[in-house]
């Protein structure tokens, strides 16, 4: 009976020690931001400001990174915001396959596809868009190409900058050609020489 004592008694501390051994190896790893806090599938999320609808967000997967000096959260299959006037109106949405927002600064970056899109019908086309919420802004250094509801093509070669509603906004390195018959309707010729 004492030999089976000792064994278990032997037993006992073997697996004690080993496990508190491997816990301890498991605290020594830091985990650091290369891992998401918090991952988000199938995301719709709401903001609300003064309790009024500002956006609707929606993205397949959505990863929070917080674990670092400037947190993020991080969009890698695509997301679409959509931005309410204050009769609840879209004024203007954004769709990217890929983005990322700066959640301490309010500053974010969309890549790859990017579409923006405001109420009048205005469309806007490049592969690289950034905000800055703080100076209610959104740039490209890329190339853009913005049509509007008429037709009208106009190309920034080296980017451009608008008010975030998408509304006012300025070209660099202009290009672009202008539907004149939409423009001024059936009373528009042209003539060479």
């Amino acid at each position: 009976m004492k030999i089976s004592h000792i064994l278990i008694s032997i037993t006992s501390a073997f697996l004690l020690y080993s496990c508190s051994s491997k816990m301890e190896q498991l605290n020594s790893y830091n985990v650091d931001e290369t891992f998401a806090d918090l991952s988000v599938t199938n995301l719709d999320s709401k903001y609300f400001s003064s309790h009024r609808l500002q956006s609707n967000i929606t993205a397949p997967i959505a990863d929070n990174y917080t674990r670092t000096d400037d947190p993020y959260i991080e969009f890698t299959r695509g997301v679409k915001v959509v931005f309410y006037d204050d009769s609840l109106k879209s004024k203007s949405e954004l769709v990217a396959d890929y983005a990322l927002y700066r959640t301490k600064t309010g500053f974010w970056e969309a890549r790859k596809n990017v579409v923006v899109t405001n109420e009048d019908g205005t469309k806007l086309e490049t592969d690289q868009l950034f905000g800055d919420q703080s100076r209610n802004k959104i740039f490209s250094v890329k190339k853009v190409v913005v049509t509007d509801h008429t037709g009208t093509v106009i190309i920034g070669k080296q980017g451009f900058e608008s008010d975030m509603t998408f509304k006012n906004y300025k070209f660099l390195d202009v290009n672009g050609v202008v539907n004149m018959q939409n423009q001024y309707g059936d009373n528009f010729t042209m003539t060479q020489n």
